[in-house]
């Protein structure tokens, strides 16, 4: 299970460790709020100053003001960066920078239920261009639901290939899935249990699937880096045709 830590300002999730049970724990401060703070601070202290001058400064200081008003990104600016950026959160949870129920809670959270909103303000009800839009949310949502053991099960494979190099990619994908299987706690119910072997299952087929797309490249572990990116530039390409992000 998993503690979640939450932004006391602003109560985002911004970290996560192994805990007994689920956890959630609001104290800290996420970066962006530690950078507004700064942010702020700056402004104040520069207001301060230049109010001690003449007339002038009083121009100089609504010309400020304005100024910081147009650094301010909206929010669909914020949405589009991190839809810019999520290659490379996925680069910083394959070399362990990053956590992967994080990223896919800041996927969800500030991508694919903010693009919901925004597809029912966009389009009338009786648009065809709404039905199209529905289809991408559904299929980055259907994306998101098995990625973390999709992200486990390449991490895995990762492993047993640094373990041995001679060990082909294709071989680890079986192996980990046969591991997988034998390893699911013997407490599971029957239903529990054959859940559980969907999921195993359709993992390993979006693996081999993957595998055979990117089998032209020579070095196994720029292939296996590959496989890991592929779910969350697929993402990004369909959240991006969206026209709302897509213009921007």
């Amino acid at each position: 299970m998993v503690k979640y830590y939450h932004c006391e300002k602003c109560k985002k999730v911004y970290d996560t460790t192994p805990w007994i049970g689920e956890v959630h724990a609001y104290d800290g401060i996420c970066t962006s709020c530690i950078a507004g703070e700064q942010l702020d601070n700056q402004m104040q202290q520069e207001s301060t100053e230049n109010h001690e001058g003449d007339n002038l400064d009083t121009e100089l200081t609504e010309t400020m003001k304005d100024n910081h008003k147009s650094v301010q990104p909206s929010p669909i600016e914020i949405e589009r960066r991190l839809l810019s950026s999520l290659e490379q959160k996925a680069n910083d949870v394959l070399s362990r920078k990053g956590s992967i129920v994080v990223l896919i809670k800041e996927i969800k959270d500030n991508l694919v239920d903010k693009a919901k909103e925004r597809i029912g303000e966009t389009f009338k009800s009786f648009d065809v261009n709404k039905i199209e839009a529905q289809k991408v949310i559904d299929y980055a949502e259907n994306s998101l639901d098995c990625l973390s053991e999709y992200e486990d099960y390449v991490d895995c494979m990762v492993k047993k290939l640094q373990d041995n190099p001679k060990m082909k990619v294709k071989t680890a994908i079986t192996e980990v899935f046969k591991e997988f299987i034998t390893n699911l706690p013997k407490t599971l119910s029957k239903e529990q249990f054959l859940n559980k072997k969907v999921i195993l299952k359709s993992v390993s087929e979006k693996a081999v699937k993957l595998y055979n797309f990117y089998s032209d490249t020579n070095d196994s572990f720029e292939l296996t880096k590959k496989m890991g990116l592929h779910p969350f530039n697929e993402i990004k390409e369909k959240l991006s045709t969206l026209p709302f992000y897509a213009s921007g």
